[in-house]
Protein backbone atom coordinates (compact mmCIF):
# COMPACT_ATOMS: atom_id res chain seq x y z
CA UNK A 1 0.00 0.00 0.00
CA UNK A 2 1.54 3.35 -1.03
CA UNK A 3 2.16 5.99 1.66
CA UNK A 4 1.16 9.59 0.91
CA UNK A 5 3.61 12.48 1.35
CA UNK A 6 3.69 16.19 0.56
CA UNK A 7 7.00 17.37 -0.86
CA UNK A 8 8.03 20.97 -1.57
CA UNK A 9 10.51 21.50 -4.40
CA UNK A 10 11.65 25.02 -5.35
CA UNK A 11 8.64 26.48 -3.56
CA UNK A 12 6.11 24.21 -5.29
CA UNK A 13 4.23 21.63 -3.27
CA UNK A 14 3.62 18.15 -4.67
CA UNK A 15 1.65 15.20 -3.34
CA UNK A 16 3.45 11.93 -3.89
CA UNK A 17 2.71 8.31 -3.18
CA UNK A 18 5.64 6.10 -2.19
CA UNK A 19 5.41 2.34 -2.37
CA UNK A 20 8.00 0.30 -0.49
CA UNK A 21 9.16 -2.53 -2.72
CA UNK A 22 11.14 -5.50 -1.45
CA UNK A 23 14.16 -6.76 -3.42
CA UNK A 24 13.09 -8.36 -6.68
CA UNK A 25 9.43 -7.28 -6.40
CA UNK A 26 7.88 -4.69 -8.70
CA UNK A 27 4.60 -2.88 -8.79
CA UNK A 28 2.98 -0.80 -11.51
CA UNK A 29 1.59 1.51 -8.80
CA UNK A 30 5.13 2.61 -7.95
CA UNK A 31 5.60 4.21 -11.37
CA UNK A 32 2.16 5.86 -11.71
CA UNK A 33 1.79 9.54 -10.78
CA UNK A 34 -0.96 10.65 -8.40
CA UNK A 35 -3.91 12.35 -10.10
CA UNK A 36 -3.26 16.06 -10.53
CA UNK A 37 0.52 15.83 -10.07
CA UNK A 38 3.25 15.90 -12.70
CA UNK A 39 4.79 12.59 -13.71
CA UNK A 40 8.04 11.86 -11.88
CA UNK A 41 11.31 12.30 -13.73
CA UNK A 42 13.61 9.27 -13.51
CA UNK A 43 17.31 9.58 -14.23
CA UNK A 44 18.98 6.83 -16.18
CA UNK A 45 21.96 5.18 -14.47
CA UNK A 46 25.17 7.02 -15.32
CA UNK A 47 27.48 5.17 -17.66
CA UNK A 48 31.20 5.07 -16.92
CA UNK A 49 33.02 7.76 -18.91
CA UNK A 50 35.11 6.61 -21.86
CA UNK A 51 38.64 5.78 -20.76
CA UNK A 52 37.66 5.51 -17.10
CA UNK A 53 39.92 3.48 -14.85
CA UNK A 54 38.66 -0.04 -14.12
CA UNK A 55 37.09 -0.75 -10.75
CA UNK A 56 39.75 -1.34 -8.12
CA UNK A 57 40.50 -4.92 -7.18
CA UNK A 58 40.21 -6.01 -3.56
CA UNK A 59 43.39 -5.69 -1.52
CA UNK A 60 45.17 -8.88 -0.55
CA UNK A 61 47.64 -9.77 2.18
CA UNK A 62 50.63 -7.44 2.11
CA UNK A 63 49.00 -4.93 -0.25
CA UNK A 64 49.42 -1.21 0.37
CA UNK A 65 46.40 0.72 -0.91
CA UNK A 66 45.76 4.29 -2.10
CA UNK A 67 44.16 6.35 0.68
CA UNK A 68 42.00 8.21 -1.86
CA UNK A 69 41.44 8.53 -5.56
CA UNK A 70 43.96 10.54 -7.53
CA UNK A 71 46.94 10.26 -9.85
CA UNK A 72 50.29 8.67 -9.02
CA UNK A 73 52.97 11.39 -9.26
CA UNK A 74 56.02 9.26 -8.47
CA UNK A 75 56.91 5.81 -7.19
CA UNK A 76 59.78 5.92 -4.67
CA UNK A 77 60.52 2.17 -4.37
CA UNK A 78 61.54 -0.68 -6.66
CA UNK A 79 60.66 -4.38 -6.66
CA UNK A 80 63.09 -6.18 -4.34
CA UNK A 81 63.72 -3.11 -2.17
CA UNK A 82 63.49 -3.58 1.61
CA UNK A 83 61.33 -1.00 3.42
CA UNK A 84 60.67 -0.16 7.05
CA UNK A 85 57.41 1.04 8.61
CA UNK A 86 56.97 4.71 7.69
CA UNK A 87 59.18 4.68 4.57
CA UNK A 88 57.78 6.73 1.67
CA UNK A 89 56.43 4.42 -1.05
CA UNK A 90 54.86 6.80 -3.55
CA UNK A 91 53.28 10.22 -4.01
CA UNK A 92 49.61 10.52 -4.95
CA UNK A 93 48.09 13.79 -6.16
CA UNK A 94 44.44 14.35 -5.29
CA UNK A 95 42.58 17.68 -5.49
CA UNK A 96 45.88 19.49 -6.27
CA UNK A 97 47.44 18.18 -3.06
CA UNK A 98 50.33 15.74 -2.94
CA UNK A 99 49.91 12.92 -0.44
CA UNK A 100 52.69 10.52 0.54
CA UNK A 101 51.82 6.85 0.92
CA UNK A 102 53.97 5.45 3.73
CA UNK A 103 54.71 1.79 4.41
CA UNK A 104 52.41 0.34 7.05
CA UNK A 105 54.61 -2.76 7.44
CA UNK A 106 58.26 -3.68 7.08
CA UNK A 107 59.40 -6.12 4.42
CA UNK A 108 60.41 -6.45 0.79
CA UNK A 109 58.51 -4.85 -2.09
CA UNK A 110 57.38 -7.80 -4.23
CA UNK A 111 54.98 -6.09 -6.70
CA UNK A 112 54.38 -2.55 -7.93
CA UNK A 113 50.97 -2.25 -9.56
CA UNK A 114 51.08 1.42 -10.65
CA UNK A 115 53.40 3.86 -12.40
CA UNK A 116 53.70 7.64 -12.48
CA UNK A 117 50.70 9.10 -14.29
CA UNK A 118 48.32 6.23 -13.46
CA UNK A 119 44.89 7.14 -12.06
CA UNK A 120 43.93 5.23 -8.89
CA UNK A 121 40.81 4.88 -6.78
CA UNK A 122 40.63 5.00 -3.00
CA UNK A 123 41.32 1.52 -1.60
CA UNK A 124 42.99 0.32 -4.79
CA UNK A 125 46.12 -1.83 -4.19
CA UNK A 126 49.22 -0.02 -5.47
CA UNK A 127 52.03 -2.32 -4.32
CA UNK A 128 52.72 -5.38 -2.21
CA UNK A 129 55.15 -5.74 0.69
CA UNK A 130 55.91 -9.27 1.96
Amino acid sequence: MPRQFKVTVNGREYEVAVLEVTAGATSSAASMPMPGTPAPMMAAPAAAPAGAAPVAAAAGAGDEVAQMGGVVVQVDVKVGQTVAVGDKLLVLEAMKMKNHLLASRAGKVTRILVAAGDPVEGGQPVLTIQ
